[in-house]
């Protein structure tokens, strides 16, 4: 059974308190979950029902996405969730998790890594990629529209054409060649994903754009704890994980395959977290 519950954060006399909002499975040793951008813990429930039978597995809202409150608006980057991450850990009194992140929460995976290395046993790193500057500034031009509510509901459109396409494209706009052509997508995901959408609201980029300048392999290089780099068939962003291949990655980073399909990719996910634990 996933159960879900609110931790608070923060100096309550400098009225600095935040909720944070977690899901969690299982017990054991910790294993944190950090999802993608624009999602929510409701998106790490598939991963928190196979981790929990290794570990106590917990899937937090990412501050200002799902249910956690955002963090004040004078911070940038990806330090401030690091922060608001080791605040999040401290605060349940974990020891040393294994810490889980796919596409924004790879990137966050990797930071708090390097900042509290001390502070986890390992990183499971999905959807991780490798951007090359010119690539990367050509995506962002388009990637993050602005969705401020409009009289004429024109954001809701724009939103569903968001939430439909990121499952077939990337960048999600580029619709000239679909990565996934013939996986057939839930209509329940992506009224589940237009929903995180709105519920980050104006600054369902945040998070995101931070995770979008971090994509490069120097960011890895720095990394002195085991980590597991998943490369799975089917991933929207495979073209880009590959490329770490060449990346002269230091040898506490292994790359770890799965083949195409749920099945495999959970398999080789499990495979690779029981090495970590």
């Amino acid at each position: 059974m996933i159960l879900r519950h609110y931790l608070t954060v923060g100096d309550k006399e400098h009225e600095s308190q935040r909720q944070i909002h977690y899901r969690e499975s299982g017990a054991g040793v910790p294993i944190i979950l950090l999802h993608p951008s624009p999602a929510s813990s409701v998106s790490m429930e598939p991963l928190v029902s196979l981790f929990s039978k290794r570990g106590r597995a917990i899937a937090w809202d990412t501050p200002g996405y799902g249910q956690s409150d955002k963090l004040p608006c004078n911070t940038e980057g990806l330090d401030p969730y690091v922060e608001a991450l080791n605040q999040f850990i401290a605060g349940l009194g974990l020891d040393r998790p294994v810490i889980y992140g796919s596409a924004t929460g790879a990137q966050l995976a990797i930071e708090y890594g390097k900042a509290y290395p001390e502070n986890t046993r390992g990183l499971l790193l999905d959807n991780a990629a490798w951007f090359y500057d010119s690539e990367r500034d050509a995506i962002m031009e388009s990637y993050f529209p602005d969705i401020s509510p409009q009289e004429d509901g024109s954001h809701l459109q724009l939103v569903w054409k968001m939430a439909t396409q990121v499952y077939r494209f990337f960048p999600w706009y580029d619709s000239s060649a679909p990565v996934n052509k013939s996986v057939e997508i839930p209509l329940s995901l992506v009224h589940q994903t237009a929903l995180d959408y709105l519920t980050a609201g104006t600054e369902y980029d945040r998070a995101y754009r931070a995770a979008f300048l971090n994509e490069r392999p120097e960011q890895l290089r720095g990394l002195r704890i085991p980590t597991r780099l998943m490369r799975w068939q089917g991933s929207m962003l495979k073209d880009y994980t590959d490329r770490l291949d060449s990346a002269n990655l230091p040898k506490n980073i292994k790359m770890c395959h799965a083949d195409a399909g749920k099945d495999n990719r959970f398999l080789a996910l499990e495979k690779s977290l029981v090495d970590l634990l």
